[in-house]
């Protein structure tokens, strides 16, 4: 993402006039993570936050904070200053309340559909700015020209790998009904 961090010139419909998508930063950046990716995910987050000159408020999952601290010492170890990067611990009282902050500018979010329905429903009442990754019900399709051994191993792998517990887990299967039986029973095999 941090790559992307220009602003754009476009001409204008109006004579002698040029329009300009210019980004700043937007201040304080709160950024809830859940537990299952504990470096990855906030890594995702944090990162483009800095590149754009935004400072940190980080709440690592409860269940994984251990994890989450160590991320910021490193970064801060790395030469990161101080103050631009700070960690808060907690459970639900303390997401909720870096969400109602008023000195928080925008939330970044990753966790359950519940949880990030209640964070846009504050944030949207504040007019804080927000991003979302929520759960979500990942379709694999199976089509009837499909190599089935290379299908297999993707649902296998999509449905179990890192067990399941990654919000692009595959959820649901499709299978074209010309391929449905063999393909299920080498599920089964396979299970």
């Amino acid at each position: 993402e941090t790559r992307r961090l220009f602003g754009t010139t476009v001409p204008s419909e109006l004579p002698d006039k040029m329009n300009m998508a210019i980004r700043r930063p937007l201040g304080v950046c709160g950024v809830i993570t859940a537990w299952n990716f504990p470096v990855a995910v906030p890594s995702w987050k944090i990162f483009p936050a800095l590149a754009a000159g935004n400072t940190i408020l980080f709440k690592p999952s409860e269940d994984a904070p251990h994890s989450g601290l160590r991320f910021v010492q490193t970064l801060i170890d790395a030469g990161i200053p101080d103050g631009v990067i700070n960690v808060v611990n907690g459970a639900d009282e303390a997401g909720e309340a870096l969400v109602e902050h008023p000195e928080v500018d925008a939330i970044g979010f990753t966790g359950s559909y519940e949880v990030g329905t209640s964070i846009a429903e504050t944030c949207g009442r504040l007019n804080k700015p927000i991003s979302l990754e929520m759960g979500g019900k990942n379709p694999m399709i199976v089509m009837d020209d499909a190599d089935l051994d290379l299908a297999l191993e993707g649902a296998i792998w999509g449905a179990y790998g890192t067990t399941g517990q990654r919000c692009t887990a595959t959820s649901r299967l499709i299978c074209h009904e010309a391929v449905h039986d063999e393909f299920v029973e080498m599920i089964q095999d396979e299970a």
